[in-house]
Formats: C-alpha cells, sequence, structure tokens
C-alpha cells in the first residue's frame, strides 16, 4: 500500500501543460503512479520484459489496441493506495495475416477498501512482416493543437516507465517500417480523456481504441464530434477515438 503524492504528478503535468492536481487523480493520470521498476538485465533487445505476458514471442510483434477504465470513485491524492493487476483474458484467433493473440490486462485500484477504478488494456499479437519505412503521420508541426515531438515521446516513455524502444529509437522505428518514433497510444488516450470535464467520470467507463499509427514530430489535433473524442493526424487521419458512457 502506497500513498499517493501530489509530486509524483508533477512531471505528466509539465508535459501536458496542465495545472498540477492537489486534491485527486485526473482521468488516466494514474498510468504514471504505482509503475513497477524498471530492469534492464530482465528486458530483450527491443525494450520488451522478459517473460511478461505482453511480451511478443519470436516472429512476433505487439500492438497496444485500446482499452477501457471504469471510474466508481476518484483517486484522492495523499491516501493509501493498491494496485493489483491480473492477466484478465487470453485469445487465440486466426486473421488475414496469420494467427493473432490477444491479452487483456486488468488493474484495480482501491483505496479504504473500496476498488475506485478498474482499468483494462488489450493487446493483440501478430506475426512480424518486413516491410520499408513508409510516412505514419510526422510532418506538419505548426498550427493549433499538441505538438508531439521526440524529447516529449523520450519523457512521457520515462514518466510511464515504458522502455519499448519504438517510442525513443529512431533506427529501430525505421526497421519496423515507421518514419519517426511511434506516439504512444497512453498519450493520446490521455488528451482524449482531457477532452471531457473531469467531474464527469465517475460512474461511467471511458474507452478508447487506436485506429492508425503516428509518429513524430507532428501536431495532433484532439476534439469531441457526436459525443465520440477523436484524435487526428495533420493528414486528417483519425488515429484513435473514445468514447464516455454509463455503465
Amino acid at each position: 500500500m502506497t500513498q499517493l503524492r501530489p509530486d509524483d504528478l508533477r512531471g505528466l503535468a509539465t508535459l501536458l501543460g496542465s495545472p498540477e492536481p492537489n486534491r485527486v487523480v485526473p482521468p488516466c493520470w494514474h498510468w504514471v503512479l504505482l509503475l513497477d521498476p524498471v530492469n534492464p538485465a530482465s528486458l530483450d533487445e527491443d525494450g520488451y520484459t522478459i517473460g511478461s505476458p505482453i511480451t511478443p514471442k519470436p516472429g512476433m510483434t505487439r500492438m497496444f489496441a485500446g482499452g477501457r477504465v471504469r471510474t466508481t470513485a476518484p483517486l484522492a491524492l495523499n491516501r493509501e493506495t493498491t494496485r493489483t493487476t491480473e492477466v484478465a483474458s487470453v485469445t487465440d484467433r486466426q486473421g488475414r495475416r496469420g494467427p493473432l493473440h490477444f491479452v487483456t490486462m486488468r488493474s484495480t485500484w482501491a483505496q479504504d477498501g473500496q476498488d475506485c477504478l478498474v482499468d483494462e488494456q488489450e493487446y493483440v499479437f501478430l506475426p512480424i512482416q518486413s516491410s520499408d519505412p513508409s510516412p505514419a503521420g510526422a510532418g506538419q508541426t505548426d498550427g493549433d493543437g499538441f505538438l508531439a515531438t521526440e524529447p516529449l515521446l523520450v519523457t512521457f516513455s520515462a514518466l510511464t516507465a515504458n522502455p519499448y524502444r519504438i517510442h525513443w529509437d529512431r533506427d529501430f522505428c525505421r526497421r519496423n517500417g515507421h518514419d519517426g518514433l511511434v506516439v504512444h497510444g497512453p498519450l493520446q488516450a490521455l488528451l482524449m480523456a482531457q477532452a471531457f470535464p473531469c467531474e464527469t467520470f465517475v460512474g461511467k467507463e471511458f474507452s478508447y481504441r487506436f485506429r492508425a499509427s503516428v509518429t513524430a514530430p507532428t501536431r495532433l489535433t484532439v476534439g469531441i464530434e457526436d459525443g465520440e473524442a477523436q484524435v487526428r493526424r495533420p493528414d486528417g487521419t483519425v488515429t484513435a477515438t473514445a468514447t464516455l458512457e454509463e455503465f
């Protein structure tokens, strides 16, 4: 059991250009709290944790498909908190590119003996295919919107204890068919969560999906259309969507 401190959110507040919280954890900001330490000796060459249920087997690659966060009570700062994580489901299917392996991880956050939120994240594993680097949305950085730079992605990786090379190693990205560092899915989800009023998350499920990749440097546009939050690349492609509905 660990106490959530306002200072633990200062780095994310600075990165997002948001005020520092002092009472409760804003929606999805728990992704930088109560993190497992990263031991470099336990990582493979790609930056995955060896033996983890969400580490791809040889010949496979991993994609973060989306997830959902159910909030029954806001996480209070300066309060003793527990987080328990488990494999919620494992499914195998046959796709157009070959066998697909799906894993859902579930984390439950509790305070004062009450479950405050349940966070499920879905990963899909698929066969590696050789490809030449192709544009994935990097380019325009002027105008309005959220500016995603390479240093920002490296900083977000540090804040979320994510050593996966696709977010900080440009050569690794190029070998995997991307024209730059890939923007994190959780970062896009955070931006979409901020598009909704913070006080409306209690009693609701924030559900998000990733539609297309996007690379840095670039400027992301976030907005809500017909109740659905969307992240768009400069070329207009929707890279992520989210909804906030009662459960």
